[in-house]
């Protein structure tokens, strides 16, 4: 008899040959007896990587990509309430203004005067001023009369608020000086955009006081919302706020926007699109279904200098907060939202304002408060995959259990559970969607998360499903087990690999 090969080289070297060359039948057979617990951390593993290392980025961009597409298909004009909407509009100086009222720009103070003087005389709940006044201009004197405009704001107790310039060099002034003066509340105008698009806004700014800019503010619209419904929204400053868009235009707003394509032909506001088109063009040409006029109700300044008498301004302004801004071609005060072109950052304020109202000044965050904590996106999305990998998991065993049971019971109805096996087969993807979907609106009622925060968890989920449809964890378990396993049967009866 020869001496048994049991020496480590031995077994380590049949490991690698076996590696090299399996057995496809011996495979087969521990393919059928793979445990839950190595699928469930197989899948758990490779969902908790893509969500959290967020591989060569692709998980940021399809994200966002799927809130835009979701405000523009769903949430916008659909989900959306139009709670804010009727208690914010803009006060909105734009090129047809300059015409009709035969001006240039930049305006004398005592334009913008005449114009806050005219949205005041229509009640309004706040206004509040969208132009930074910063640099001294020779203006025929006109500066007091927009400081005496400061001072009949006060009187009748309706809230004023200005802007200051936030990146200012050291000792630069961030406000006219004789404004600052006045006893007026300042706003850090800030706007942030993401690759691009106006898509997030800040819970906190800068503050300016005494002169100086420093320290730590509520941001514009959170500051406003506080004042004037004298709670704090619910909000953590340590995330961002994400902005949900509205896509129905206010109809008013046709009645004075003259909008033109390409070739210069007039077009509506109103974009008269069924769901499915809407769908259809959502995905294979987006400009086509973007909301061609802003969402906020718009106040034509023209209509505020003349003086006229319209009814539909005077409803527009009363009781509301009206943002006094502009709207000015090559003005870079401009960006692109996820349902519109290029518009004026006066309507991100706006919107974020309508956001705080509607939502109930809770609005949807980038991150979310458990027990006192906060936590980003990531781990509650990683939270929220675990029972979808559970129920994904459970259900695989089910199935395998069955295939085991076929083999060894003898076999009826089999044309019958070939139909049944196939429509299960193309079911499982929506089964994984569906769960992961239902995880993603639980974040969003429970947690405030919102879509782009959670919708990883099913792009996840759907690949899992297809993992376990096509028995990648069994095949990996196959193959280690034949390897590794193997070995473990060496060292319990090593006269199975001697030489005779």
């Amino acid at each position: 008899m020869a001496k048994p090969l049991t020496t480590p080289r031995g077994r380590v070297g049949r490991a690698i040959e076996r590696a090299r060359k399996p057995d496809r039948e011996k495979m087969d057979v521990h393919k059928q007896r793979v445990p839950f617990w190595f699928v469930f951390a197989l899948l758990f593993v490779l969902a908790s990587y893509q969500i959290v290392m967020n591989p060569f980025g692709f998980s940021d961009l399809t994200q966002r990509y799927t809130q835009d597409v979701s405000e523009l298909l769903i949430t916008g004009p659909y989900l959306y309430p139009r709670t804010g909407h009727e208690k914010v509009s803009v006060a909105l100086i734009s090129e047809n203004t300059l015409h009709l009222t035969d001006t240039g720009w930049p305006w004398k103070y005592g334009k913008h005067a005449i114009a806050l003087d005219a949205l005041l005389a229509l009640q309004p709940k706040a206004v509040v001023v969208d132009f930074l006044f910063v640099d001294q201009r020779k203006d025929d004197g006109t500066l007091p009369d927009l400081l005496e405009e400061i001072d009949r704001y006060k009187k009748q107790g309706v809230p004023l608020y200005f802007e200051f310039a936030n990146d200012v060099p050291d000792g630069a002034n961030a406000v006219l000086p004789q404004l600052a003066k006045k006893n007026v509340t300042f706003l850090d105008p800030t706007i942030l955009v993401n690759h691009g698009i106006v898509r997030q806004y800040p819970i906190e700014g800068k503050c300016f006081a005494n002169g100086k800019v420093g320290g730590t503010c509520p941001s514009l619209a959170l500051r406003v919302y506080e004042d004037l419904y004298h709670k704090k929204p619910r909000v953590s400053p340590e995330g961002l706020m994400e902005l949900v868009w509205g896509t129905r235009s206010d109809p008013i707003n046709a009645k004075w926007m003259h909008l033109t394509d390409e070739k210069g032909r007039l077009r509506s506001c109103e974009l008269n699109l069924g769901f499915w088109r809407r769908i259809f063009l959502a995905f294979f040409d987006t400009d086509a279904v973007k909301s061609r006029c802003p969402y906020s109700s718009i106040i034509p300044v023209e209509s505020l200098m003349r003086g006229d008498n319209d009814a539909d301004v005077a409803h527009l302004a009363k009781d509301r907060i009206v943002f006094y801004g502009g709207g000015l071609e090559g003005a870079q005060d401009k960006s692109f939202t996820p349902v519109n072109g290029l518009q004026s950052n006066v309507f991100v304020h706006a919107m974020a304002m309508d956001n705080l109202i509607t939502l109930n000044g809770k609005p949807e965050q980038n991150v979310v408060e458990i027990g006192g904590m906060t936590f980003d996106s990531n781990p509650v999305q990683v939270a929220a995959i675990i029972p979808v990998i559970i129920i994904l998991t459970w259900i695989h065993m089910r199935r395998l259990r069955r295939e085991r049971q076929k083999r060894e019971e003898p076999r009826r109805g089999e044309l019958l559970e070939y139909f049944v096996e196939k429509l299960a087969e193309q079911a499982w993807h929506w089964l994984g969607f569906g769960l992961a979907l239902g995880a993603g609106l639980v974040l969003t009622l429970a947690a405030g998360l919102s879509v782009a925060n959670w919708v990883e968890v099913v792009f996840v989920a759907v690949e899992l499903a297809a993992m376990l449809l096509f028995r990648v964890p069994d095949t990996i378990w196959g193959y280690i087990r034949h390897v590794i396993g193997e070995i473990e049967l060496l060292e319990n009866n090593p006269q199975e690999e001697s030489v005779t």
